[in-house]
């Protein structure tokens, strides 16, 4: 899951720090049931019920935008999406603070609440589906190789 996942990930940093500038509206990434079964393994979502025949996976992209009066405790979202059959739209406005941005998580049209994002800080006060893009992108990171070659490899292996 480590290389999709890190496509998408950084797919949507680019798109958090490049706003509007950025002209993508839509990833899709295409695949089987086995990848889904994996995503929602890998995030610790897995409701042990195998992937519906055109099942699929949503990552959507949001920004948080400040509030329009000092009195409002709400916190306004403005969507943007991406997906592994997804969907990665687009921003509007100019704010680029990746700490603004979320990461929600769907699966057959149901919010996901990911575990990895469960802490204080990891996800928009109130509203645990939606988790930091930071946070997002260090659980990536922990999934992804920085070796290919040398971590995927079969034991005793290794590629010319």
């Amino acid at each position: 899951m480590g290389r999709m996942l890190d496509d998408i990930s950084s797919k949507m940093l680019f798109k958090a720090s490049k706003g509007d500038e950025d002209e993508t509206k839509i990833l899709v990434h295409s695949t089987h049931d086995t990848a889904l079964s994996g995503l929602m393994t890998t995030f610790d979502v897995y409701d042990e019920k195998w992937p519906a025949f055109t099942a699929s996976i949503t990552f959507e992209l949001f920004r948080r935008r400040k509030p329009e009066s000092s009195n409002s405790s709400r916190f306004n979202l403005s969507g943007v999406a991406s997906t592994v059959q997804g969907v990665l739209s687009p921003f509007s406005g100019k704010d680029k603070n990746q700490s603004d941005h979320y990461i929600r998580m769907r699966y057959q049209n149901r919010n996901l609440v990911l575990p990895m994002c469960s802490e204080e800080g990891k996800h928009l006060p109130g509203s645990p589906e939606f988790c930091t893009l930071s946070a997002f992108r260090d659980r990536v990171k922990e999934l992804t190789p920085v070796d290919w070659e040398a971590e995927c490899a079969p034991s005793g292996r290794t590629f010319s």
